[in-house]
């Protein structure tokens, strides 16, 4: 039935439904020879369907489209997949110009392609079309931000692999890899018109625990912690003359918060020493210090040892009472816009 169909394709809606009549006639007249009632196939059915009564053909559209992306993102993983040979600069530059130009066009199957390269892709690579796009839409035409800004709605999956490898090329170890403000508030839209960026971590929980991972599997390394927190401290006293105490402390809250979630879903795993250590030269901060000093469960994971995180889901005894050794740690002052809820540690306060 297939090579009937080819054929009636190419004709006419008359003709076609001629021959399709010309056609069931010889196909059924041969059932007949062989059986009193034949059975009525759904091919001959279909075509009817198709060239008789003229319902578009929706049978195999899915699958057919399934194979057109897989084509497709087939072609652009051999096109562009790096080599380790010297073709790989020829290749990041062209396919740094393709993307930025699916930008400017917002043609989604190029962005959905450049999403799957992204994620599959090593850091180093990923870094290098990350900086080719920033420097297109954020850096060598004033205001062009705002045509990268629009795909978030075309390409939300380009857009989060985007914003990883954003991450991953400003590491804020010098100026040149800070990131530009309109890059900057472009991502906080972003993240505001769609958080699923950032509940990725709350979600992780479940799919570790289904494999026997939680507590085993850091995802965020510890060692990357290290040159954020080194960077907050650094700002934190460039604007401590500047009478910024709010930004600061909101700056805090959010480290906290990121903290709390990444250790809690399984995604960071250290020793709460480590985290002390690591978090003792920030200015003080409430929000912080119950996730550095709070009291954590004993792990349910026979191979962590006491005191390892993830496992921090009650809130810490004795929050806001007085300390049981008051002469060698004097009270913290309280924190009223923050309340430690089990579960969801800490509300959400939007960016300002």
């Amino acid at each position: 039935m297939s090579d009937i169909r080819h054929s009636l394709l190419r004709r006419d809606a008359l003709s076609a439904a001629k021959e399709v009549l010309y056609h069931l006639d010889i196909y059924f007249s041969s059932q007949l020879q062989s059986a009193p009632l034949p059975i009525v196939d759904k091919g001959p059915v279909e075509l009817l369907e198709e060239f008789v009564f003229q319902v578009p053909k929706e049978r195999g559209a899915q699958p057919k489209e399934q194979t057109k992306d897989s084509a497709r993102q087939i072609i652009f993983s051999s096109l562009f997949s790096p080599q380790g040979n010297k073709a790989d600069d020829s290749r990041m530059s062209l396919l740094g110009k393709l993307v930025s130009m699916a930008v400017a066009v917002c043609r989604i199957p190029v962005l959905e392609c450049a999403a799957s390269w992204l994620q599959r892709t090593p850091v180093v690579y990923c870094v290098r079309l990350a900086r080719a796009l920033v420097d297109d839409y954020c850096c060598l035409v004033p205001g062009s931000v705002q045509t990268l800004k629009q795909i978030f709605s075309a390409s939300p999956r380009f857009c989060c692999q985007f914003i990883t490898s954003v991450t991953a090329l400003y590491d804020l170890s010098s100026d040149d890899l800070i990131p530009p403000l309109d890059l900057l508030e472009m991502i906080v839209n972003w993240i505001f018109e769609d958080p699923s960026v950032l509940q990725v971590l709350m979600m992780l929980q479940v799919h570790l625990t289904e494999k026997n991972l939680y507590g085993r599997l850091g995802l965020i390394l510890f060692d990357h912690m290290v040159p954020l927190v080194e960077e907050i401290n650094r700002l934190a006293d460039e604007l401590n003359p500047l009478n910024a105490s709010q930004e600061i402390e909101l700056s805090l809250d959010r480290l906290a918060q990121a903290l709390q979630v990444a250790m809690a879903s399984g995604a960071l795993l250290c020793t709460r020493d480590d985290l002390r250590t690591l978090c003792s030269r920030l200015p003080h901060n409430n929000l912080l210090q119950l996730v550095i000093s709070g009291p954590v469960p004993q792990s349910p994971h026979a191979a962590l040892p006491p005191g390892f995180y993830p496992h921090i889901h009650t809130p810490p005894l004795g929050y806001g009472a007085v300390p049981a050794h008051p002469a060698t740690h004097p009270a913290l002052p309280t924190h009223p816009g923050h309340t430690f809820i089990s579960g969801m540690t800490f509300p959400f306060r939007p960016i300002r």
